[in-house]
């Protein structure tokens, strides 16, 4: 059958997962689908550990964490094998904690070797006029809703975001995103620890890591 010019084809309805493209690998004539070049491009992570991808990491627990208790942030989210390169983060997080006058305390950290690191951290508190530290999920009124947060550039030190809730056992929202720069290839830990010592905080399901290497 002869060839046939790509724009004389009949034109696909839509884009599928199980569509084929031809190729060239090392010189042998091969087929590819669009399934393998998302797979290439993202790299979709289901659970509190798994390995980076080359391009974009999606990371999303299925399972809430252990409660963490201690003042010491402990690991609840990992994602291993994060190379040399330059990689922004953003975790949208899903909190709890046992008591409104509970606080969480964070901190990331890589196992390699890294050059340059720096993060904020941000959420919606009960304040309006005057910030509070108590995270609040739920609109109070129009002039509530402080937007607040912490910051931090020295890696595996812990940041204190929150000194309460508004609710216990409820679900808290917090945003942390940032840089870091590697220069050896190592593991990026997420942890997590309470600002009252004994009194539980945890992470829930469905809480996530949007991972890109940049450069």
């Amino acid at each position: 059958m002869p060839d046939t010019k790509i724009s004389l084809l009949p034109a696909a309805s839509a884009a599928a997962l199980a569509n084929e493209f031809p190729i060239n690998e090392s010189g042998a004539t091969k087929r590819l689908t669009l399934q393998l070049i998302a797979d290439l491009l993202f790299t979709r992570i289901n659970g509190n550990s798994g390995a980076a991808g080359p391009y974009k990491t999606l990371q999303e627990l299925n399972a809430n964490s252990a409660d963490q208790t201690s003042l010491t942030p402990g690991v609840v989210m990992t994602t291993t094998g994060v190379g040399i390169g330059t990689w922004k983060f953003e975790y949208s997080l899903l909190f709890q904690t046992a008591a409104t006058t509970t606080g969480w305390r964070i901190a990331n950290n890589h196992t390699g070797t890294v050059t340059t690191y720096i993060m904020h951290s941000d959420f919606l508190s009960t304040g309006g006029a005057a910030a509070t530290g108590i995270s609040d999920a739920i609109a109070a009124g129009a002039t509530a809703g402080l937007h607040e947060g912490q910051a931090e550039r020295v890696l595996n030190a812990t940041s204190k975001s929150t000194v309460g809730v508004a609710t216990a056992n409820a679900n808290q929202l917090l945003i942390v995103r940032g840089i870091i720069v590697v220069s050896a290839s190592g593991d990026l830990e997420f942890k997590l620890g309470t600002e009252v010592a004994g009194s539980a905080v945890r992470l829930m399901t469905d809480s996530m890591l949007e991972l890109t290497k940049v450069g």
